[in-house]
């Protein structure tokens, strides 16, 4: 039976919107995946010109490269670039946006893209504010289309893996979470444009690296089975500030799961992470160790306890779990859309609404709790 290709506009032309790109065109097969199709249709930029450049370079790719499957098997056959968004949003070809432009633009892209007919996925942080994400929402039930946030780390291999290790029961309740990302941006030799230090692009920690903390606060502690709290609030916050630009350095937030545990989440652009301990879950019986990078980690330990002897867990085990040869990371959410849709779905459930609001809340507070440019900012909300 022949699968129907989803048809994609891409949004911005930029280092992310690249990987996805690449992602889209590699031979779905070689991540065990048979019921699924991509072909990328439209690209918009703020040039004709900009837009070409990113499709001959895909076109371009080398024979080793995993996406240069996609090139000879018709995935860019019919693409088109247009040097507007808005064409592309118009452009009947296309079924689905991803939208990699900066955070600032998110609901401003999403929602052009949204009242044009088309499904949108969308890379996180999902908005500026909650109020932003709710309008999208509300915009997607109205005209019946899917929505989802683009938080790829939610689908890797390992993602799973942990979780069929929490859900197993082994290493007992949690007692407390940590999660970390930290990476030296060296935001002093960078342009006040850079994307880090620009407020008007969202700069910061908070906005840029707190989507990866949070993602395995969600996937660890949230969706934990013994969790019965579904909207954990921030119960204390701190940021400190980059002078240059007014963004925050670094942001650190505890989160409440009433009846369960605590979580410490931390972003940092001054300093690098601790390489073999991005997200550490701390339960009864042992510990849940996963190793950096936080957004695509391929490496966890699960750690006994050294006081128990006895039990089913006395020995430390090492899994790992890394994401298929030849692509980014990124086919994974892709794929996710795909399924979706082909089944009339506007809401992904391995990537829900609800949990999506949860984060974005926990930003809202910190950036309202903090003493940023971007504090009390609203966005594009209403416009």
């Amino acid at each position: 039976m022949s699968i129907k290709p989803l048809r994609w506009g891409i949004i911005s032309t930029g280092g992310i919107a690249t990987k996805y790109a690449q992602d889209l065109l590699v031979d779905p097969s070689t991540r065990e995946v048979s019921d699924v199709k991509h072909v990328i249709t439209a690209v918009g930029s703020r040039s004709v010109d900009s837009a070409n450049k990113f499709i001959d370079a895909l076109k371009a790719a080398k024979a080793d490269e995993g996406w240069g499957w996609g090139v000879k098997n018709g995935g860019l056959d019919n693409v088109k670039g247009y040097g507007s968004y808005e064409e592309v949003y118009a452009d009947p070809n296309v079924d689905i946006v991803y939208i990699g432009t900066p955070h600032t633009f998110h609901h401003r892209n999403a929602k052009d893209a949204l009242l044009a007919g088309k499904h949108v996925c969308c890379e996180k942080p999902f908005t500026l504010s909650l109020e932003e994400l709710d309008e999208l929402i509300a915009l997607a039930k109205e005209k019946n289309l899917f929505l989802m946030e683009a938080v790829w780390t939610r689908f890797h291999p390992i993602a799973y893996k942990v979780q069929e290790v929490l859900k197993s029961g082994k290493l007992g309740k949690p007692k407390r979470f940590s999660a970390d990302f930290s990476s030296d941006f060296k935001p002093d030799q960078q342009p006040d444009s850079h994307r880090m230090i620009d407020p008007k692009l969202g700069g910061g920690s908070l906005l840029d690296m707190g989507p990866y903390p949070s993602v395995w606060a969600m996937l660890m502690v949230h969706h934990h089975p013994l969790n019965k709290d579904k909207t954990p609030k921030v119960v204390s916050s701190y940021q400190s500030i980059y002078k240059r630009s007014g963004v925050d350095a670094s942001s650190r937030w505890i989160v409440e799961w009433d009846g369960l545990c605590l979580g410490n989440l931390m972003t940092d652009m001054t300093t690098s992470g601790f390489a073999d301990n991005t997200a550490l879950l701390q339960c009864d019986k042992g510990d849940l160790v996963v190793e950096n990078p936080p957004y695509k980690p391929s490496t966890f330990h699960i750690v006994p306890h050294p006081q128990l002897s006895d039990g089913d867990l006395t020995k430390r085990e090492t899994i790992h779990a890394p994401v298929h040869q030849g692509n980014n990371g990124m086919a994974y959410e892709a794929d996710e859309c795909a399924r979706c849709i082909a089944r009339g779905e506007i809401e992904s459930k391995r990537m829900p609404w609800d949990e999506s609001r949860v984060v974005q809340g926990w930003f809202d507070t910190v950036r309202n709790e903090g003493g940023t440019v971007l504090k009390g900012k609203k966005g594009t909300v209403g416009q």
